[in-house]
């Protein structure tokens, strides 16, 4: 997993209005369960150290790999994602 970080955390694009993505962040499309509707997150590289994510991002390692290209895919309900983010987010213990 910190391999992963480390690749997403070296990310030089910039957001310049055409829906790219901040330095220092990554775009994650959370893959809902079921009829879920999937959806987008930007997330800071910080906060997927947080515990409640990295469970996340290693679910995600174990269905579609370590080497996934292009956007994060994370299998989990959207609901229980922004929990997550939530969590991460008032702890900052990232």
């Amino acid at each position: 997993m910190r391999e992963l970080i480390r690749r997403l955390s070296f990310s030089d694009r910039v957001s310049d209005g055409s829906g790219g993505v901040p330095r220092g962040c990554v775009p994650v499309l959370v893959v809902g369960d079921g009829d879920e509707k999937c959806e987008r997150f930007v997330v800071r590289v910080e906060a997927l150290r947080h515990p409640s994510l990295a469970a996340l991002l290693e679910m995600a390692a174990q269905e579609f790999g370590y080497k996934q290209e292009g956007i994060l895919r994370v299998p989990c309900a959207v609901n229980k994602f922004r929990q997550a983010l939530t969590t991460a987010a008032v702890s900052k213990n990232y």
